[in-house]
């Protein structure tokens, strides 16, 4: 009898020295801010709140180390790869009535055509907006043909026409709140976003 006791003791601490281990790292986001992780279990807690900072957690917290580049490419190293692009976004703004963007908007137009192209597989909405000033309908139709006049001359660029889309909001959604019959240059834009 004192055998299988002894066996089953050793089973025992063999599981309990196994016993599954989680490894939960910090990262920065993809613009470079740390956040902060609540690690908890029954018995303990730890706030991880600096970069690469990381702890093990079994049935209670390691003491937090600091993950070098390489063990972190050993370890999340495929599952870092296969991560989406965050969303780029750019704004174009527009003269009062213009379907034209203006000058300096025009002067991100290389930029914003190489983001596209080096993009894996993009996505592009384009979204038309304006000021309140002058008549709702009229407002709808000019953002429609701002975003129009962007997705041409991103055409024109060598964007394909089937990844992108367009939508006009009119003066729904000012990027300034302003009352009726105001004229914001901020809110005569157009939005170009990459995902």
């Amino acid at each position: 009898m004192k055998p299988n006791i002894l066996m089953i003791f050793c089973i025992v601490a063999l599981i309990a020295a196994c016993a599954p281990k989680t490894t939960v790292v910090l990262v920065p986001d993809h613009d470079g801010r740390v956040g902060q992780v609540v690690v908890s279990t029954p018995t303990d807690e730890f706030v991880l709140d600096q970069e690469n900072q990381y702890v093990e957690v079994t049935d209670k917290i390691s003491a937090a180390k600091e993950m070098d580049q390489h063990t972190m490419g050993e370890l999340f190293g495929e599952a870092l790869a296969v991560l989406p692009e965050q969303p780029a976004s750019f704004l174009l703004y527009f003269e009062t009535n213009a379907v034209a963007p203006d000058h300096a908007s025009l002067e991100l137009l290389p930029g914003i055509l190489q983001t596209i192209k080096d993009w894996k597989a993009p996505q592009v909405s384009i979204i038309g907006h304006s000021d309140t000033a002058g008549d709702s309908v009229r407002n709808y139709k000019l953002s429609l043909e701002r975003a129009g006049t962007v997705r041409e001359l991103l055409e024109q660029g060598g964007i394909l026409s089937d990844i992108m889309e367009v939508f006009a909001y009119g003066d729904h959604d000012p990027l300034v709140p302003t009352g009726p019959n105001i004229s914001e240059p901020r809110n005569r834009r157009v939005e170009i976003l990459i995902r």
